[in-house]
């Protein structure tokens, strides 16, 4: 029996990485699946390989993040699972800071989902039973040298999800986190690449994610399955977070 037959999901970020991933995953359960991303073509190409939409936007942009929320729903009549996927990472240490680039990171991986939630609030309680997956990472408890700028919009998140879970749950609407910990993906692949025997030394696991392991967890919280679970955090990180060996610069 497929776990999100019947349901609606947005997806942002889904032209790559964890995001096509999940989108492909929710659409193997069932979901009708409405997809985000910057790339118009690639993301054309998976909405009709999933039998889903695609909305193009730039959330670094706030009123283009408006647009795609009235686009979203304009398209459907309530939504079941929103997943805030989409992210940037900006790498710097604290002495050459750019603070453009915080503000970036600030407007796309926290306001952005804050301004879909927000937006998307009628659709979401004429759900019924909604679920907002906010995509997060170990580093919104576990400080990362020469990344403070992401660790700290993830942290935020992490809080706003809390605080929301609150909030919402007499509409209908549960908020959890979804916290990956190193995941082989395009935008990492190069570091990963790099560093692979330390990964391996530093995982329990002993290796990096492939991105089809997120997807397992992620339809967990959209489903009916974890109907009483809200506020929470799902860490999936082969125990990455729990490790004594320390990040190097």
């Amino acid at each position: 029996m497929k776990r999100l037959a019947n349901k609606t999901a947005l997806i942002t970020g889904a032209t790559r990485g964890i995001g096509t991933a999940l989108a492909r995953g929710f659409a193997r359960e069932g979901a009708y699946v409405l997809l985000h991303g910057r790339d118009q073509e690639s993301g054309s190409a998976l909405a009709q390989e999933l039998n889903g939409k695609f909305f193009p936007a730039d959330l670094a942009q706030p009123e283009q993040v408006d647009e795609l929320a009235a686009s979203i729903a304009r398209e459907v009549s309530c939504l079941d699972i929103l997943v805030n996927n989409a992210g940037v990472e900006m790498v710097m240490p604290f002495a050459s800071f750019d603070f453009h680039l915080l503000d970036m990171m600030w407007q796309v991986n926290l306001r952005a989902p804050a301004q879909l939630i927000h937006a998307l609030l009628p659709k979401l309680q004429a759900a019924g039973s909604a679920s907002v997956i906010n995509v997060t990472s170990i580093h919104q408890t576990v400080p990362y040298p020469h990344n403070s700028g992401y660790a700290m919009t993830k942290a935020a998140l992490g809080m706003l999800t809390q605080t929301l879970s609150i909030e919402l749950a007499p509409l209908g609407i549960r908020v959890n986190n979804f916290a990956p910990g190193a995941v082989e993906t395009d935008m990492n692949r190069e570091i990963i690449e790099r560093m692979r025997k330390d990964f391996a030394e530093w995982i329990p696991a002993g290796r990096v994610a492939h991105t089809d392991e997120m997807i397992g967890p992620a339809v967990f919280l959209a489903s009916d399955e974890s109907g009483y679970v809200n506020g929470a955090t799902l860490v999936a990180d082969g125990g990455y977070s729990h490790n004594l060996v320390r990040y190097r610069p």
